[in-house]
């Protein structure tokens, strides 16, 4: 039973290990995708071009950035829990819920789905 009981426990820590690695990865792609898109917008406004390739490399850069920038969303979601902010109830909320969420951070306004209410809900790795 105490053996059961100490791998549970390790197990609980490696999960929580691979969330913060996760959400520090989620930042630095982030932070790269943010530059990268930024370099985008600069090289198309310094080069010569026509309009329509300027347009073209614009929104071919604004697609990637906001394809990427799904996938990244999909990792906070994966990553520990969303506390109700009025029951303290901890779950893993679906990614539509993530997705359409007012937020500020990674602190989601959000319906609980246990006691139904909605509040600022925080991020928690516990």
């Amino acid at each position: 039973m105490k053996d059961n009981e100490k791998k549970l426990q390790e197990m609980t820590k490696m999960k929580e290990e691979n969330d913060k690695l996760m959400l520090r990865i989620e930042i630095i792609l982030g932070l790269i995708l943010f530059v990268f898109f930024m370099a985008v917008v600069m090289i198309s406004s310094l080069i010569e071009m026509s309009d329509s390739e300027r347009l073209l490399i614009l929104v071919s850069g604004l697609l990637l950035f906001l394809i990427a920038s799904f996938f990244l969303l999909e990792m906070e979601q994966k990553a520990g829990y969303y506390e109700c902010g009025k029951c303290h109830h901890k779950y893993v909320p679906t990614y539509k819920s993530v997705l359409l969420a007012m937020h500020i951070g990674r602190t989601r306004y959000m319906k609980c789905p246990e006691c139904g209410e909605k509040s600022w809900q925080k991020k928690v790795l516990k």
